[in-house]
């Protein structure tokens, strides 16, 4: 009985870890929003053209 317990107990934290929710930066908005910050930064600004 309680090495059933212990099994459930384990595949149940095994299967929490999977199923944790992406980071932002996975997602599609995070994507986009890194990508115009690294545009940003590196002076060419996607509406504005570059920054000479």
């Amino acid at each position: 009985m309680k090495t059933q317990i212990l099994l459930f107990a384990a595949a149940l934290i095994v299967f929490a870890s999977c199923t944790a929710p992406k980071s932002y930066s996975d997602t599609a908005i995070g994507k986009k929003k890194v990508k115009y910050y690294n545009q940003v930064q590196n002076g060419v600004h996607p509406k504005k053209g570059p920054n000479f």
